[in-house]
């Protein structure tokens, strides 16, 4: 079966998108005269930088289609590139948000997804159950963006707040 590109340039423009609306709506919360926290600049770093990350990872199939003929050689490099992602950015993420003393329910459920797509992608990559494909890549980039929205919505409830509830 060939691989269907088009989903995968879809995701990274929805990404983009997002990325783009998030910044917008942490710079609003400055204009707006309300300065952000070092936990409400934490989550900005990790919804802006989790989403380019994903963006640069949804577009990496299509230059390696360009290099590699093969579309298991594709998916193999993609899926090491993903985890090497994710073991690196995760425990950086995790030191920060100890730093920052914020262990809330949202930055868990986000840790634990992670950890388990870390699992399912180490099988992927020993083919414990199957091979690397663009339903694994797939499935991981949904993940991302979706924890990046868990932790944009918990900024958003920070945001919405009036001062005294903040304080």
């Amino acid at each position: 079966m060939a691989p269907n590109l088009d989903s995968l340039m879809t995701i990274a423009e929805v990404g983009i998108g997002f990325v783009a609306f998030s910044t917008i709506v942490a710079v609003l919360q400055q204009t707006f005269g309300r300065a952000l926290n070092p936990f409400q600049v934490l989550l900005v770093h990790f919804y802006i930088e989790v989403g380019l990350l994903n963006v640069g990872l949804a577009l990496l199939p299509l230059v390696l289609f360009d290099i590699y003929s093969d579309p298991a050689t594709v998916w193999k490099i993609e899926v090491i590139m993903i985890l090497g992602m994710t073991i690196i950015y995760l425990p950086t993420y995790a030191i920060r948000r100890r730093k920052a003393k914020a262990a809330t329910l949202p930055s868990i459920i986000v840790m634990v997804g992670y950890a388990i797509i870390s699992v399912l992608l180490v099988l992927t990559l020993i083919d414990g159950f199957w091979p690397p494909s663009q339903g694994i890549v797939t499935m991981y980039l949904l993940w991302a963006f979706s924890s990046s929205a868990i932790i944009f919505v918990y900024f958003l409830g920070i945001f919405l707040r009036s001062e005294e509830e903040v304080h």
